[in-house]
């Protein structure tokens, strides 16, 4: 694409300069850090207290891609050895120094974009630990060696307690304000601040004040050791204000602490008279400040963050429960309602402030109580499986119901209860039913098809337990004639009305099949042999007496001619059809329009 070049030169030295700018600026604030800590926190050619330089460069670093890095550690390191020379040490421990907090920064750079924990540190208690290893430990356990060999060369200092010195500061410096600079430096502190309301922002400064002052009277007007008091302050702005007020009161811990044992106030002070001492006791005590207040502020961040989730989920929960067809329960163990919303009323007709404290199967017809019994059971027995039912509301004609039940788990992994979505499935039972008897049943007549048939003959002949079942064999005479005079309409008509005269005749629970063309069976269940011969008779009088109407307004007069066979208790169906057939092969033979019973 023409300029397509040029286009990503200019985007590419656009970047460059703001790089330099910002690194300029990192190299400034270095500059002031590293000269204001050492004036302040350290004495001739010994390591400081703490050094928060290095936590300025980290922040300013971890966003951007390594590539991007050689400009701010130039920055960083001109502002180094600037510091160390301006307040009085040699060009030879500067660079040393210098070198080893770049070394330090490098480290800490790399390991925590490797592992992606450059992002927010006080995510939860596993980011705390993480950024705290690999931001806080490892790297200047490195530079420290480094560090303390130059005060051995250069100063004659002993190396074992000017390396853990070393070692305290950096990581305490690194792991107290890199949160908090690099909120500052990606705009996440501007953001708290604008996104509070003003009374947020008075609480939030009274907090902060609060802190000043805990820290003043600690380490400052009290003649007792009380640094307790600090404890308590830090704890308050981690529970109110959230990760940043953590940051922030750790950080005027930090800086009061600091400051008034360098100038022999407080009770570190009091109690410690060599220096070195007392910057392992500050150390020691600021340590257990962070590890005691950025696990708790991370995990209070990542409870407030489900709060959040939980409070969204339960207000679209909600509002697709007020706009659904569905409803939805809650049940204690016991199967009591305590808590529903939806569409209860519509579904189960019963108002939701009457269910509630109500057990769910009081709701549900007396017929479907024991499958909701056995599926809430089922899904109390097997927390995270998901237990179905179908039931028909209590009071209602007509209409089904599924609920869908998962049990409830504490956090101690206890089932106290299940959640209940309950939907209406009556359109889909009909669909069922259609189905069932379009896939079981003749398509003309509406008798039972060959299958069908035979599936209940063969469920009969499996339950008989006595002599009381009977199989009715029934064929038109002459159909044949009747579809080539008439025509085949006419001898669908006839069918379907003769099966009209059986349904009318026979009784509900009598099974009516079409075999097969005009051959059609009535299976009688719990029937004698004699009364099977009676119905058999009363139908073929009512059919030979009643002419058949037709579509033109005609009649048509027909016979049927019909075979008796009675099953017994062993006997299989090809038995029982086998005779039922004969009879009927002799009624044909002995010329039609006649009832014959099978003979033994």
């Amino acid at each position: 694409m023409p300029g397509g070049d040029d286009d990503v030169n200019g985007v590419i030295g656009h970047r460059t300069y703001r790089d330099l700018g910002t690194a300029v600026a990192c190299g400034l604030g270095y500059l002031l850090l590293a000269a204001g800590t050492i004036s302040v926190a350290a004495n001739g050619d010994d390591v400081s207290a703490i050094w928060p330089a290095n936590a300025l460069l980290l922040a300013f670093i971890l966003p951007l891609a390594p590539t991007r890095w050689p400009v701010f550690f130039a920055m960083a390191l001109s502002g180094s050895l600037a510091a160390i020379i301006l307040t009085g040490s040699g060009v030879a421990i500067a660079a040393l120094y210098s070198l080893a907090n770049m070394v330090e920064v490098l480290t800490a750079g790399l390991l925590l974009q490797s592992r992606h924990a450059h992002g927010n540190a006080l995510e939860n208690v596993r980011s705390v630990l993480r950024f705290m290893l690999l931001g806080g430990m490892i790297p200047p356990a490195i530079s420290g060696l480094i560090g303390a060999g130059a005060s051995v060369l250069v100063a004659g200092q002993p190396f074992w307690p000017t390396y853990a010195t070393w070692y305290i500061a950096n990581g305490l410096g690194l792991m107290i304000l890199t949160p908090l600079f690099s909120g500052i430096v990606t705009g996440e502190l501007s953001r708290w601040v604008s996104e509070m309301s003003a009374a947020a922002r008075l609480e939030a400064a009274a907090i902060l004040a609060f802190a000043i002052c805990a820290g003043l009277f600690t380490f400052l007007i009290a003649g007792y050791p009380m640094l307790f008091v600090m404890t308590a302050a830090v704890m308050v702005a981690t529970f109110r204000l959230g990760q940043f007020g953590t940051k922030i009161a750790l950080i005027i811990t930090a800086i009061i602490g600091v400051i008034c044992t360098i100038y022999d106030h407080g009770p570190i002070a009091a109690m410690v008279h060599d220096r070195r001492e007392q910057a392992f006791f500050l150390q020691f005590y600021l340590a257990v400040m962070l590890i005691t207040a950025l696990p708790v502020s991370a995990e209070l961040n990542a409870r407030r963050a489900l709060a959040r989730r939980l409070m969204e989920s339960e207000a679209s929960l909600r509002l697709l429960a007020s706009e659904s067809a569905d409803a939805l329960v809650r049940l204690d163990d016991q199967g009591r309602c305590m808590q529903s919303s939806g569409a209860i009323g519509m579904l189960l007709g019963i108002d939701t402030r009457a269910l509630a404290g109500s057990v769910l199967q009081a709701a549900v017809d007396d017929r479907d109580r024991p499958a909701l019994d056995e599926s809430f059971a089922e899904a109390l027995r097997n927390p995270g499986m998901v237990a179905y039912c179908e039931f028909r509301p209590r009071g209602r004609s007509s209409g089904w119901l599924e609920c869908t039940l998962r049990a409830l788990v504490d956090q101690n992994g206890k089932v106290y209860g299940a959640i209940g979505a309950i939907r209406d499935i009556t359109m889909r039972k009909e669909r069922e039913v259609s189905l069932s008897l379009a896939a079981s049943t003749d398509s003309l007549t509406g008798m039972l098809n060959h299958a069908a048939f035979m599936a209940h003959l063969d469920h009969a002949l499996s339950h008989i337990s006595s002599s009381h079942l009977a199989l009715i064999m029934i064929d038109i005479d002459h159909f044949k004639q009747v579809n080539d005079r008439h025509g085949h309409p006419a001898g669908d008509a006839v069918l379907v009305e003769l099966t009209g005269r059986l349904r009318a005749l026979l009784r509900d629970h009598d099974r009516i099949g079409r075999l097969g063309g005009d051959e059609l069976a009535i299976l009688l269940d719990g029937t004698s042999e004699e009364l099977a011969l009676s119905i058999a008779e009363a139908l073929r009088l009512d059919i030979a007496n009643r002419p058949m109407p037709m579509r033109d307004g005609k009649t048509l007069t027909i016979s049927v001619s019909c075979g008796v066979a009675q099953a017994y208790p062993g006997m299989s169906r090809g038995e029982l059809l086998r005779r039922a057939d004969d009879a009927l092969y002799q009624a044909k033979g002995g010329g039609r329009d006649r009832v014959v019973a099978s003979t033994l």
